[in-house]
């Protein structure tokens, strides 16, 4: 039974809301680096270690406007000082949100009942978070950091609601890349990947016995009822960033010049996608299949969660992929 290190409701302004092709929420790969950073500031006398964590969200807000009231969404971008020459300078688009999150991360190392390793762990966090960003963002508050009791996960999680638990669902993503495989053999898992990413309408034809005689005269203008095509599974169902995929061999240190550290091996990789899944806290009876942890094997470096299928408390009325 594992202990785990609760840093509850944190406040973070400007976090970055874009995550490769995908926007509203940081890549879960800005979680694990924050837990990876704070875990590095750790003196080497405090013999513990941070390992996978989870990812509750409370609320969030993305810097985003109508600019005629209506229509489709832009980024509500940060106005830049102008150059030299008096003009706008150019920029990136650049999206940016305020959240409120809570982080259950992993403890390891810590033995029960050492309660001094477990105030000077609590101290050290509380001097050192304040120093670090998080997605981005800055961190302007967090309402409680404590070690939660063994044995007692279920209050844990109790205590966090109401909040969202981001779980992975790339089984969903191959078994419906599998049925389209069975389909039709050409198709591509980016294919199966825009099922769950896309928002989808499909057009049924009206016609009636007196339209039928012209409908083969009149191929424009035709009136058809759009249905909403529902993803393929059930479920608050989002594409998400889960990692990299290298695109190179592994080059030996310092055979590539220009990199930002030369003593170790380079490779060059892109983004890698897959499902995810926000299942509200009193669906969840097992802390474990929360915590998000990376999985390494060439070329692949995502971070997913464990298998859940019978850890879930279900209502009653009811793969990663390269760019």
């Amino acid at each position: 039974m594992s202990q785990y290190l609760l840093l509850k409701k944190i406040s973070v302004q400007n976090a970055n809301a874009i995550a490769g092709l995908t926007y509203g929420f940081p890549a879960i790969t800005n979680f694990l680096g924050f837990a990876h950073a704070l875990s590095r500031k750790f003196p080497e006398t405090l013999a513990v270690n941070l390992g996978g964590l989870a990812v509750i969200s409370h609320k969030n807000t993305v810097h985003a406007r109508q600019p005629k009231g209506w229509g489709d969404y832009v980024f509500a971008l940060s106005r830049n000082p102008l150059t030299h020459q008096g003009k706008t300078a150019p920029i990136n688009e650049e999206g940016r949100m305020h959240m409120q999150v809570s982080l259950l991360i992993e403890v390891n190392g810590l033995i029960s009942g050492d309660t001094e390793t477990k105030e000077q762990l609590i101290e050290y966090v509380k001097q050192n978070v304040p120093e670090l960003r998080l997605a981005g963002g800055q961190i302007t508050h967090i309402e409680s950091i404590e070690l939660t009791p063994l044995n007692e996960e279920q209050k844990t999680l109790r205590k966090l609601m109401p909040g969202f638990a981001l779980i992975d669902r790339s089984d969903y993503l191959s078994e419906h890349f599998q049925q389209h495989k069975a389909i039709n053999d050409n198709v591509c898992l980016f294919d199966a990947w825009c099922d769950f990413a896309q928002l989808k309408f499909k057009a049924e034809k009206i016609t009636s016995e007196d339209e039928q005689e012209t409908e083969a005269l009149e191929s424009v203008n035709q009136k058809a009822n759009w249905h909403y095509v529902a993803k393929p599974q059930s479920g608050y169902l989002v594409p998400i960033n889960t990692g990299y995929c290298a695109i190179s061999p592994i080059y030996e240190a310092g055979e590539v010049s220009n990199v930002r550290d030369s003593t170790v091996p380079t490779v060059f990789a892109e983004s890698a996608y897959s499902v995810g899944e926000w299942k509200s806290l009193h669906n969840i009876k097992n802390i474990e299949i929360t915590l998000w942890r990376y999985e390494h094997q060439y070329p692949w470096y995502v971070a997913k969660t464990i298998p859940f299928e019978d850890e879930i408390i279900e209502p009653d009325s009811s793969e990663a992929m390269p760019y």
